[in-house]
């Protein structure tokens, strides 16, 4: 059943309802977000799971920048299940009522802060404020969006040292996915953590400036126990798909 139809500067925006599950569309079938508002602590999309990785691989997230907003499923989230200050970043301004009124995100959450414009300006980004992890989900009817080497580097800048940046990809495009590895690699080590979101051609790559190595996986297994029971039933089928480190960081 179509909820919603309308189109803003940028195109259509579709919300759609069944079986009891709400999605979010861009003028085409993919479902940019989605969520079954009966049970609101469980994450519809494999890939939402596996970004949530990025939780246990820091040591004490306090901040996280969310670059696409989509419907505010994550951002909900986030602020119901986690202590977690959220800032996110979205180009189009008319998702935000539609988060709101579709996918029970409150807009007024002390915790929350919104953020509209274009990610592929890097001068939009400059105010954005530093954050201990960044989850990047920016896809539009085309598919993933290219963001610039500058923009990435205002991430890498958000980030710092110690930070955590988790990107969702589709893994079978590879030309967009060539490109945007050999863009972070100037930013972060070469070799993310890999989680490989089961049936479904996501990955979410999780970068950082310094190598991961056994210890750190061995570190976020211990983290799990620092959340509440949903987050934590969700990280231990998410630190499931997590694909072996690289052979050089075994050593």
């Amino acid at each position: 059943m179509r909820k919603l139809s309308v189109r803003d500067a940028w195109g259509l925006i579709e919300v759609i309802e069944s079986e009891g599950e709400i999605t979010l569309h861009f003028g085409n079938h993919t479902a940019q977000s989605g969520w079954h508002p009966a049970q609101p602590a469980k994450l519809a999309f494999g890939y939402y799971r596996a970004l949530l990785m990025g939780l246990v691989l820091h040591p004490d997230p306090r901040r996280l920048n969310l670059y696409g907003l989509g419907g505010g499923a994550l951002a909900r989230y986030l602020l119901e299940y986690t202590d977690i200050s959220v800032h996110a970043h979205d180009l189009r301004p008319s998702l935000a009522p539609i988060a709101q009124q579709y996918f029970g995100l409150d807009l007024e959450h002390p915790r929350l802060q919104l953020q509209f414009g274009d990610i592929c300006a890097s001068d939009e980004l400059a105010d954005v404020p530093a954050a201990d992890i960044i989850w990047v989900d920016i896809f539009d009817e085309q598919g993933m969006v290219p963001i610039p080497t500058r923009s990435l580097a205002q991430m890498a800048r958000q980030l710092g040292q110690i930070g955590v940046l988790c990107i969702n990809v589709w893994r079978n495009d590879l030309r967009s996915l060539g490109d945007l590895t050999r863009a972070l690699e100037r930013f972060f080590d070469p070799d993310p953590l890999v989680l490989r979101v089961p049936e479904r051609y996501n990955s979410v790559l999780c970068y950082r400036a310094e190598p991961w190595q056994p210890h750190d996986i061995l570190q976020a297994h211990r983290r799990i126990t620092h959340f509440s029971s949903p987050v934590q039933e969700t990280l231990r089928e998410a630190i499931g798909w997590l694909e072996a480190l690289p052979r050089k960081q075994l050593g």
